[in-house]
Protein backbone atom coordinates (compact mmCIF):
# COMPACT_ATOMS: atom_id res chain seq x y z
CA UNK A 1 0.00 0.00 0.00
CA UNK A 2 1.16 3.38 -1.31
CA UNK A 3 1.90 6.09 1.92
CA UNK A 4 0.41 9.55 2.00
CA UNK A 5 2.74 12.55 0.92
CA UNK A 6 2.05 13.04 5.20
CA UNK A 7 3.07 9.16 5.85
CA UNK A 8 6.16 9.30 4.19
CA UNK A 9 6.98 13.17 5.42
CA UNK A 10 6.18 11.61 9.09
CA UNK A 11 8.52 8.30 8.70
CA UNK A 12 11.18 10.40 7.00
CA UNK A 13 10.53 12.75 10.73
CA UNK A 14 10.71 10.16 13.61
CA UNK A 15 13.08 10.77 15.85
CA UNK A 16 16.02 8.37 16.31
CA UNK A 17 17.89 7.69 19.72
CA UNK A 18 21.67 6.15 19.22
CA UNK A 19 22.56 3.19 22.01
CA UNK A 20 24.96 6.00 23.27
CA UNK A 21 22.11 7.83 24.03
CA UNK A 22 22.37 10.43 21.34
CA UNK A 23 19.12 11.46 19.80
CA UNK A 24 18.88 12.95 16.15
CA UNK A 25 16.09 14.87 15.49
CA UNK A 26 15.27 12.80 11.73
CA UNK A 27 16.23 10.35 9.76
CA UNK A 28 17.62 11.68 6.74
CA UNK A 29 21.50 12.43 7.38
CA UNK A 30 24.18 14.50 5.63
CA UNK A 31 26.70 11.83 4.72
CA UNK A 32 30.25 12.44 3.99
CA UNK A 33 32.21 13.85 0.66
CA UNK A 34 35.42 14.79 -0.47
CA UNK A 35 35.64 18.32 0.30
CA UNK A 36 39.04 19.82 -0.99
CA UNK A 37 38.32 23.02 1.24
CA UNK A 38 40.59 22.63 4.11
CA UNK A 39 44.35 24.67 4.58
CA UNK A 40 47.62 23.98 3.58
CA UNK A 41 48.81 23.52 7.19
CA UNK A 42 45.09 20.93 7.48
CA UNK A 43 43.22 22.70 9.51
CA UNK A 44 39.33 23.43 8.04
CA UNK A 45 39.29 26.65 6.42
CA UNK A 46 36.35 29.45 6.37
CA UNK A 47 35.03 27.83 3.05
CA UNK A 48 34.10 25.03 5.66
CA UNK A 49 32.97 27.21 7.90
CA UNK A 50 30.59 28.52 5.08
CA UNK A 51 29.43 25.37 3.40
CA UNK A 52 28.86 23.69 6.94
CA UNK A 53 26.52 26.68 7.87
CA UNK A 54 24.22 25.78 5.18
CA UNK A 55 23.84 22.87 5.83
CA UNK A 56 23.10 23.73 9.26
CA UNK A 57 19.99 26.04 8.15
CA UNK A 58 18.69 22.44 6.22
CA UNK A 59 17.04 20.23 9.34
CA UNK A 60 19.47 17.13 8.67
CA UNK A 61 18.95 15.15 11.26
CA UNK A 62 22.61 14.56 11.38
CA UNK A 63 25.25 15.71 9.92
CA UNK A 64 28.87 13.80 9.11
CA UNK A 65 31.96 15.97 7.43
CA UNK A 66 33.92 15.02 4.47
CA UNK A 67 36.87 12.91 5.88
CA UNK A 68 38.94 13.71 8.08
CA UNK A 69 43.09 12.29 7.80
CA UNK A 70 44.62 10.97 11.39
CA UNK A 71 47.98 10.97 8.82
CA UNK A 72 50.06 13.88 7.86
CA UNK A 73 51.78 11.53 5.61
CA UNK A 74 48.96 10.03 3.88
CA UNK A 75 46.61 12.28 2.07
CA UNK A 76 44.31 11.77 -0.46
CA UNK A 77 44.92 15.26 -1.76
CA UNK A 78 46.76 18.89 -0.40
CA UNK A 79 43.71 20.79 1.05
CA UNK A 80 42.52 17.66 3.35
CA UNK A 81 42.26 18.32 6.94
CA UNK A 82 43.99 16.64 8.98
CA UNK A 83 43.75 15.20 12.74
CA UNK A 84 46.10 18.17 14.68
CA UNK A 85 48.67 16.27 17.28
CA UNK A 86 49.15 18.08 20.74
CA UNK A 87 53.32 17.75 19.15
CA UNK A 88 52.66 20.22 16.62
CA UNK A 89 53.56 23.77 17.24
CA UNK A 90 50.38 24.84 15.96
CA UNK A 91 47.84 22.79 18.02
CA UNK A 92 46.18 25.50 19.91
CA UNK A 93 45.15 27.39 16.66
CA UNK A 94 44.50 24.05 15.16
CA UNK A 95 41.69 23.39 18.04
CA UNK A 96 40.39 26.53 17.37
CA UNK A 97 40.18 26.24 13.64
CA UNK A 98 38.06 23.06 15.23
CA UNK A 99 35.76 24.51 17.33
CA UNK A 100 34.82 27.38 14.75
CA UNK A 101 33.82 24.17 12.23
CA UNK A 102 31.92 22.28 14.93
CA UNK A 103 29.94 25.88 15.82
CA UNK A 104 29.05 26.01 12.04
CA UNK A 105 28.09 22.64 11.72
CA UNK A 106 25.61 23.39 14.98
CA UNK A 107 24.03 26.51 13.47
CA UNK A 108 22.94 29.66 15.32
CA UNK A 109 20.03 28.20 16.76
CA UNK A 110 20.78 25.39 19.80
CA UNK A 111 16.82 24.41 19.31
CA UNK A 112 17.69 23.30 15.70
CA UNK A 113 21.21 22.30 15.69
CA UNK A 114 21.43 19.05 13.76
CA UNK A 115 23.95 16.75 15.48
CA UNK A 116 27.54 16.12 14.25
CA UNK A 117 30.24 14.04 14.29
CA UNK A 118 33.50 14.22 12.60
CA UNK A 119 34.60 11.15 9.52
CA UNK A 120 37.99 9.97 10.23
CA UNK A 121 39.91 8.54 7.39
CA UNK A 122 43.58 6.84 6.78
CA UNK A 123 43.94 6.76 2.80
CA UNK A 124 46.88 3.83 3.14
CA UNK A 125 47.99 3.39 -0.53
CA UNK A 126 45.16 5.64 -1.99
CA UNK A 127 46.84 8.53 -1.15
CA UNK A 128 48.55 10.14 -3.99
CA UNK A 129 52.85 10.62 -4.38
CA UNK A 130 53.35 13.52 -2.72
CA UNK A 131 50.36 14.01 -0.84
CA UNK A 132 51.95 14.76 2.62
CA UNK A 133 55.46 12.60 1.58
CA UNK A 134 57.92 13.16 -0.85
CA UNK A 135 57.68 11.53 -4.12
CA UNK A 136 59.98 8.73 -3.99
CA UNK A 137 58.48 8.02 -0.22
CA UNK A 138 56.57 4.82 -0.34
CA UNK A 139 52.91 4.82 1.40
CA UNK A 140 52.08 2.11 4.03
CA UNK A 141 49.73 -0.28 3.41
CA UNK A 142 48.62 -3.70 5.21
CA UNK A 143 50.76 -5.78 2.37
CA UNK A 144 52.59 -4.15 -0.53
CA UNK A 145 49.99 -4.13 -3.01
CA UNK A 146 50.14 -1.55 -5.76
CA UNK A 147 46.85 0.30 -6.83
CA UNK A 148 45.65 -0.43 -10.27
CA UNK A 149 43.95 2.36 -12.59
CA UNK A 150 42.90 -0.16 -14.73
CA UNK A 151 43.21 -3.79 -16.26
CA UNK A 152 46.23 -4.68 -18.12
CA UNK A 153 49.86 -3.00 -18.47
CA UNK A 154 48.44 0.43 -18.78
CA UNK A 155 46.36 0.49 -15.87
CA UNK A 156 49.28 -1.10 -13.47
CA UNK A 157 51.78 1.38 -15.17
CA UNK A 158 49.83 4.28 -14.08
CA UNK A 159 49.20 2.89 -10.81
CA UNK A 160 52.43 2.78 -10.01
CA UNK A 161 53.20 6.44 -11.26
CA UNK A 162 50.20 7.89 -9.34
CA UNK A 163 50.42 5.86 -6.27
CA UNK A 164 53.69 3.84 -6.09
CA UNK A 165 53.80 0.18 -4.41
CA UNK A 166 53.48 0.47 -0.65
CA UNK A 167 55.13 -0.45 2.18
CA UNK A 168 53.86 -3.22 4.46
CA UNK A 169 53.14 -1.81 7.99
CA UNK A 170 55.53 -3.05 10.65
CA UNK A 171 53.58 -3.84 14.14
CA UNK A 172 54.49 -0.54 15.53
CA UNK A 173 53.51 1.32 12.39
CA UNK A 174 49.89 -0.41 12.96
CA UNK A 175 49.48 0.85 16.56
CA UNK A 176 50.27 4.56 15.21
CA UNK A 177 47.35 4.15 13.33
CA UNK A 178 45.03 3.05 16.10
CA UNK A 179 46.45 6.19 17.86
CA UNK A 180 45.56 8.43 15.09
CA UNK A 181 41.78 7.49 15.40
CA UNK A 182 42.41 7.70 19.19
CA UNK A 183 43.90 11.05 19.00
CA UNK A 184 40.55 12.44 16.40
CA UNK A 185 38.47 11.12 18.55
CA UNK A 186 39.55 13.29 21.06
CA UNK A 187 40.01 16.13 18.69
CA UNK A 188 36.44 15.96 18.38
CA UNK A 189 35.55 15.49 22.02
CA UNK A 190 37.01 18.54 23.02
CA UNK A 191 35.86 20.62 19.89
CA UNK A 192 32.46 20.57 20.57
CA UNK A 193 31.58 17.58 18.01
CA UNK A 194 29.10 14.65 18.85
CA UNK A 195 31.12 11.79 17.67
CA UNK A 196 33.17 10.36 15.07
CA UNK A 197 32.90 8.02 12.40
CA UNK A 198 35.82 5.54 11.54
CA UNK A 199 36.03 5.13 7.36
CA UNK A 200 36.09 1.13 6.52
CA UNK A 201 35.02 1.60 3.04
CA UNK A 202 35.75 2.83 -0.22
CA UNK A 203 39.23 1.42 -0.52
CA UNK A 204 41.03 2.97 2.37
CA UNK A 205 43.64 1.62 4.84
CA UNK A 206 41.10 -0.34 7.17
CA UNK A 207 39.17 -1.32 4.11
CA UNK A 208 42.44 -2.55 2.44
CA UNK A 209 43.09 -4.31 6.09
CA UNK A 210 39.76 -5.83 5.30
CA UNK A 211 40.25 -7.32 1.64
CA UNK A 212 41.74 -10.78 0.80
CA UNK A 213 43.39 -9.01 -2.06
CA UNK A 214 45.42 -6.32 -0.33
CA UNK A 215 46.03 -7.95 3.04
CA UNK A 216 48.21 -10.61 2.32
CA UNK A 217 50.24 -10.75 5.73
CA UNK A 218 50.24 -13.98 7.50
CA UNK A 219 50.81 -12.85 11.08
CA UNK A 220 48.14 -11.97 13.79
CA UNK A 221 47.07 -9.04 11.40
CA UNK A 222 45.72 -10.99 8.29
CA UNK A 223 45.78 -14.44 7.11
CA UNK A 224 42.04 -15.09 8.15
CA UNK A 225 38.63 -12.70 7.79
CA UNK A 226 38.54 -12.12 11.40
CA UNK A 227 42.35 -11.42 11.88
CA UNK A 228 41.95 -8.77 8.94
CA UNK A 229 38.79 -7.23 10.67
CA UNK A 230 41.37 -6.73 14.19
CA UNK A 231 42.32 -3.44 12.98
CA UNK A 232 38.99 -1.90 12.62
CA UNK A 233 38.20 -3.96 16.09
CA UNK A 234 41.13 -2.66 17.99
CA UNK A 235 40.18 1.16 16.71
CA UNK A 236 36.67 0.70 17.63
CA UNK A 237 38.06 -0.51 21.27
CA UNK A 238 40.48 1.84 21.66
CA UNK A 239 38.08 4.93 21.32
CA UNK A 240 35.61 3.42 23.46
CA UNK A 241 38.26 2.81 26.46
CA UNK A 242 38.49 6.81 26.64
CA UNK A 243 34.72 7.27 25.52
CA UNK A 244 32.26 4.29 26.73
CA UNK A 245 29.53 3.94 24.91
CA UNK A 246 27.36 5.43 27.88
CA UNK A 247 29.38 8.64 27.29
CA UNK A 248 26.94 10.16 24.82
CA UNK A 249 29.83 10.08 22.43
CA UNK A 250 28.93 8.34 19.20
CA UNK A 251 30.89 5.63 17.11
CA UNK A 252 29.81 4.79 13.68
CA UNK A 253 31.61 3.13 11.54
CA UNK A 254 31.63 2.89 7.14
CA UNK A 255 31.47 -0.23 5.40
CA UNK A 256 31.43 -2.09 2.30
CA UNK A 257 29.36 -4.64 1.33
CA UNK A 258 31.31 -5.49 -1.46
CA UNK A 259 34.51 -4.14 -3.36
CA UNK A 260 33.56 -5.44 -6.60
CA UNK A 261 36.67 -6.67 -7.69
CA UNK A 262 37.82 -9.87 -8.50
CA UNK A 263 39.06 -11.72 -5.41
CA UNK A 264 38.53 -8.30 -2.52
CA UNK A 265 35.40 -8.46 0.12
CA UNK A 266 32.71 -10.37 -0.99
CA UNK A 267 28.84 -9.50 0.41
CA UNK A 268 29.49 -13.15 2.64
CA UNK A 269 32.65 -11.22 4.17
CA UNK A 270 30.94 -7.82 4.65
CA UNK A 271 27.95 -9.71 6.60
CA UNK A 272 30.46 -11.48 8.92
CA UNK A 273 32.03 -7.81 9.56
CA UNK A 274 28.70 -6.42 10.70
CA UNK A 275 28.17 -9.51 12.99
CA UNK A 276 32.04 -9.22 14.65
CA UNK A 277 31.49 -5.31 15.10
CA UNK A 278 27.74 -5.77 17.03
CA UNK A 279 29.46 -9.04 19.11
CA UNK A 280 32.52 -6.23 19.95
CA UNK A 281 29.97 -3.63 21.19
CA UNK A 282 30.73 -0.02 21.15
CA UNK A 283 29.27 1.03 17.65
CA UNK A 284 26.28 3.03 17.34
CA UNK A 285 25.56 2.98 13.57
CA UNK A 286 27.13 1.27 10.52
CA UNK A 287 26.96 2.80 6.99
CA UNK A 288 26.60 0.56 3.94
CA UNK A 289 28.37 1.65 1.08
CA UNK A 290 30.48 -0.48 -1.86
CA UNK A 291 33.42 -0.23 -3.88
CA UNK A 292 37.02 0.64 -4.12
CA UNK A 293 38.82 3.36 -6.25
CA UNK A 294 39.52 0.50 -8.11
CA UNK A 295 36.15 -0.44 -8.91
CA UNK A 296 34.14 2.52 -8.04
CA UNK A 297 30.47 1.94 -7.84
CA UNK A 298 29.86 4.43 -4.93
CA UNK A 299 31.13 6.98 -7.58
CA UNK A 300 29.22 5.77 -10.74
CA UNK A 301 26.62 6.98 -12.48
CA UNK A 302 24.25 6.24 -15.52
CA UNK A 303 24.49 9.38 -17.44
CA UNK A 304 22.50 8.56 -20.10
CA UNK A 305 19.40 7.85 -17.85
CA UNK A 306 19.55 10.90 -15.91
CA UNK A 307 16.44 13.27 -16.23
CA UNK A 308 16.82 16.86 -17.81
CA UNK A 309 17.08 19.13 -15.72
CA UNK A 310 15.23 19.92 -12.76
CA UNK A 311 15.47 23.30 -11.00
CA UNK A 312 15.76 23.52 -6.95
CA UNK A 313 16.22 26.41 -5.20
CA UNK A 314 18.95 27.10 -2.79
CA UNK A 315 15.80 26.68 0.03
CA UNK A 316 15.15 23.58 -0.63
CA UNK A 317 12.26 24.13 -3.32
CA UNK A 318 11.60 22.35 -6.45
CA UNK A 319 9.92 24.26 -9.59
CA UNK A 320 9.96 20.92 -11.40
CA UNK A 321 6.45 19.38 -12.11
CA UNK A 322 8.29 15.54 -13.14
CA UNK A 323 6.07 12.61 -12.72
CA UNK A 324 6.42 11.25 -9.09
CA UNK A 325 7.80 7.80 -10.08
CA UNK A 326 11.35 7.15 -9.77
CA UNK A 327 13.63 6.75 -12.82
CA UNK A 328 14.40 2.85 -13.64
CA UNK A 329 17.83 3.59 -12.97
CA UNK A 330 17.60 5.33 -9.77
CA UNK A 331 15.07 2.62 -8.37
CA UNK A 332 18.13 -0.38 -9.72
CA UNK A 333 20.54 1.33 -7.65
CA UNK A 334 18.48 1.79 -4.50
CA UNK A 335 17.58 -1.58 -4.81
CA UNK A 336 21.19 -2.62 -5.23
CA UNK A 337 22.28 -1.01 -1.79
CA UNK A 338 19.19 -2.50 -0.18
CA UNK A 339 19.26 -5.82 -0.69
CA UNK A 340 22.42 -6.06 1.40
CA UNK A 341 21.17 -3.84 4.16
CA UNK A 342 18.16 -5.83 4.38
CA UNK A 343 20.42 -9.10 4.96
CA UNK A 344 22.56 -6.91 7.30
CA UNK A 345 18.93 -5.97 9.31
CA UNK A 346 18.36 -9.44 9.31
CA UNK A 347 21.75 -10.75 10.64
CA UNK A 348 21.46 -7.88 13.28
CA UNK A 349 18.33 -9.48 14.54
CA UNK A 350 19.04 -13.42 14.44
CA UNK A 351 21.98 -12.18 17.19
CA UNK A 352 21.10 -13.37 20.58
CA UNK A 353 20.93 -10.60 23.03
CA UNK A 354 23.38 -12.07 25.65
CA UNK A 355 25.89 -12.61 22.79
CA UNK A 356 26.09 -8.86 22.66
CA UNK A 357 28.59 -6.34 24.83
CA UNK A 358 26.12 -3.36 23.78
CA UNK A 359 22.97 -2.43 21.67
CA UNK A 360 23.05 -3.74 18.24
CA UNK A 361 24.73 -1.11 15.79
CA UNK A 362 21.69 0.63 14.06
CA UNK A 363 21.77 0.61 9.79
CA UNK A 364 22.83 3.75 7.67
CA UNK A 365 21.90 3.24 4.02
CA UNK A 366 23.67 5.95 1.48
CA UNK A 367 23.74 5.45 -2.39
CA UNK A 368 21.52 6.67 -5.06
CA UNK A 369 18.55 8.05 -3.05
CA UNK A 370 16.53 10.79 -4.77
CA UNK A 371 12.72 10.26 -3.83
CA UNK A 372 10.93 10.75 -0.35
CA UNK A 373 8.95 7.24 -1.65
CA UNK A 374 12.06 5.60 -1.64
CA UNK A 375 13.47 7.02 1.23
CA UNK A 376 10.35 6.38 3.26
CA UNK A 377 9.87 2.56 1.93
CA UNK A 378 13.44 2.05 2.97
CA UNK A 379 12.22 2.84 6.83
CA UNK A 380 8.99 1.09 6.05
CA UNK A 381 8.59 -2.76 7.80
CA UNK A 382 7.44 -5.02 4.53
CA UNK A 383 3.52 -5.70 4.56
CA UNK A 384 4.48 -9.22 4.44
CA UNK A 385 3.17 -11.60 6.99
CA UNK A 386 4.87 -11.66 9.67
CA UNK A 387 6.20 -8.21 8.72
CA UNK A 388 9.95 -7.64 8.48
CA UNK A 389 11.46 -4.69 10.09
CA UNK A 390 12.59 -2.00 7.52
CA UNK A 391 15.84 -2.45 5.97
CA UNK A 392 17.55 0.75 7.46
CA UNK A 393 16.95 3.18 10.75
CA UNK A 394 18.41 6.48 8.72
CA UNK A 395 19.15 7.60 5.00
CA UNK A 396 22.33 8.93 3.98
CA UNK A 397 22.50 11.81 1.01
CA UNK A 398 25.87 12.71 -0.07
CA UNK A 399 25.26 14.11 -3.49
CA UNK A 400 21.67 15.42 -3.15
CA UNK A 401 23.13 17.38 -0.26
CA UNK A 402 25.63 18.74 -2.97
CA UNK A 403 23.29 20.09 -4.89
CA UNK A 404 20.55 21.18 -2.31
CA UNK A 405 21.98 22.09 1.00
CA UNK A 406 18.77 22.12 2.75
CA UNK A 407 17.12 19.29 1.17
CA UNK A 408 15.42 18.09 4.26
CA UNK A 409 13.70 21.21 4.82
CA UNK A 410 11.46 20.09 1.37
CA UNK A 411 11.42 16.23 2.23
CA UNK A 412 10.26 16.82 5.72
CA UNK A 413 7.29 18.79 4.92
CA UNK A 414 3.86 16.89 4.57
CA UNK A 415 2.91 19.68 2.20
CA UNK A 416 5.27 18.60 -0.45
CA UNK A 417 3.57 16.61 -2.65
CA UNK A 418 5.14 13.65 -3.65
CA UNK A 419 6.47 14.73 -7.40
CA UNK A 420 8.70 17.59 -5.57
CA UNK A 421 9.79 15.50 -2.55
CA UNK A 422 12.86 14.67 -4.25
CA UNK A 423 16.42 15.93 -4.66
CA UNK A 424 16.83 17.53 -7.85
CA UNK A 425 17.52 15.95 -10.95
CA UNK A 426 20.34 17.36 -13.36
CA UNK A 427 22.44 16.70 -16.39
CA UNK A 428 25.75 16.66 -16.39
CA UNK A 429 27.58 15.56 -19.50
CA UNK A 430 31.23 13.14 -18.94
CA UNK A 431 33.17 14.23 -22.48
CA UNK A 432 33.40 11.82 -25.25
CA UNK A 433 37.24 11.67 -24.86
CA UNK A 434 37.38 11.05 -21.40
CA UNK A 435 35.40 7.59 -21.88
CA UNK A 436 38.26 6.59 -24.50
CA UNK A 437 41.00 6.44 -22.04
CA UNK A 438 41.03 2.37 -20.47
CA UNK A 439 40.97 3.54 -16.75
CA UNK A 440 37.79 2.91 -14.53
CA UNK A 441 38.45 6.29 -12.78
CA UNK A 442 38.23 8.70 -14.99
CA UNK A 443 34.37 8.86 -15.85
CA UNK A 444 32.79 8.51 -11.69
CA UNK A 445 36.01 11.03 -11.42
CA UNK A 446 34.19 13.38 -13.40
CA UNK A 447 31.60 13.09 -11.33
CA UNK A 448 33.04 13.88 -8.25
CA UNK A 449 34.90 16.66 -9.69
CA UNK A 450 31.17 17.66 -10.65
CA UNK A 451 29.64 17.82 -7.06
CA UNK A 452 32.69 19.50 -5.42
CA UNK A 453 32.74 22.08 -7.45
CA UNK A 454 29.19 22.76 -6.30
CA UNK A 455 30.37 22.27 -2.93
CA UNK A 456 32.90 25.01 -3.64
CA UNK A 457 30.05 27.17 -5.29
CA UNK A 458 28.18 26.97 -1.98
CA UNK A 459 31.17 27.81 -0.04
CA UNK A 460 32.12 30.84 -1.37
CA UNK A 461 28.04 31.79 -0.74
CA UNK A 462 26.74 31.07 -4.10
CA UNK A 463 23.74 28.87 -5.23
CA UNK A 464 24.99 25.74 -6.43
CA UNK A 465 24.91 25.34 -10.74
CA UNK A 466 24.34 22.36 -12.78
CA UNK A 467 24.81 23.81 -15.92
CA UNK A 468 28.78 24.13 -15.97
CA UNK A 469 30.93 22.04 -18.18
CA UNK A 470 34.46 20.25 -17.20
CA UNK A 471 36.46 23.63 -18.49
CA UNK A 472 34.72 25.49 -15.37
CA UNK A 473 34.86 22.20 -13.43
CA UNK A 474 38.72 21.80 -14.22
CA UNK A 475 39.18 25.80 -13.56
CA UNK A 476 37.35 26.09 -10.26
CA UNK A 477 38.21 22.73 -8.34
CA UNK A 478 41.73 21.92 -9.86
CA UNK A 479 43.43 25.10 -10.82
CA UNK A 480 42.80 27.25 -7.86
CA UNK A 481 43.72 24.42 -5.57
CA UNK A 482 47.02 23.68 -7.66
CA UNK A 483 48.31 27.56 -7.05
CA UNK A 484 47.14 27.60 -3.64
CA UNK A 485 49.17 23.98 -3.24
CA UNK A 486 52.01 25.77 -5.16
CA UNK A 487 52.00 29.44 -2.83
CA UNK A 488 51.41 31.01 -6.09
CA UNK A 489 55.16 32.18 -7.32
CA UNK A 490 56.51 30.57 -10.76
CA UNK A 491 54.86 27.43 -10.23
CA UNK A 492 51.96 28.51 -9.41
CA UNK A 493 51.68 30.37 -12.29
CA UNK A 494 52.62 27.52 -14.50
CA UNK A 495 50.22 24.81 -13.32
CA UNK A 496 47.36 27.73 -13.74
CA UNK A 497 48.33 28.89 -16.93
CA UNK A 498 48.02 24.82 -17.62
CA UNK A 499 44.83 24.10 -15.90
CA UNK A 500 43.16 27.02 -17.39
CA UNK A 501 44.56 26.45 -21.21
CA UNK A 502 42.94 22.82 -20.65
CA UNK A 503 39.89 24.66 -19.50
CA UNK A 504 39.42 26.72 -21.62
CA UNK A 505 40.01 24.33 -24.97
CA UNK A 506 38.08 21.58 -23.21
CA UNK A 507 34.97 24.30 -22.24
Amino acid sequence: MSLTDAEQAALLAQPLTLPCGLVLPNRLVKAAMEEVLGTLEGDPSERDFKLYEEWAKGDWGLVITGNVMVSPTHLGSPVDVRVPFPSSPTYSSSLQAYKRWSSASHGSNPSTAPPSIIQLCHSGRQSLRCSGRPFFQPSKAPSAVCMRAGEGWVGKVIGEIVWGTPEAMTEEEIWEVVEGFVQGARVAKETGWEGVQIHASHGYLIAQWLSPNVNLRTDDWGGSPRKRMRLLLEIVRAIRKEFPLESGFCVGVKLNSSDYVKGGLTEEDALDNVRWLAEAGGVDFIEISGGTYESPKMLQEDHETQAAMSSVTNNGTSTSSSSSKPKPSTMAREAFFLSFANRARSLLSSIPSYSLQSPAPLILLTGGFRTRPSMASALSPSSSSPPTPPATDLIGLGRPACSSPHLPLLLLDPSTPTHLARAPLYRHKVPKWLTWLPLPLWMPGWSTIFHTLLLAQISRGESPRWEMGLGEGLWSVWGVQLWRWAKGGVLGLVLALVVGIVAWWRA
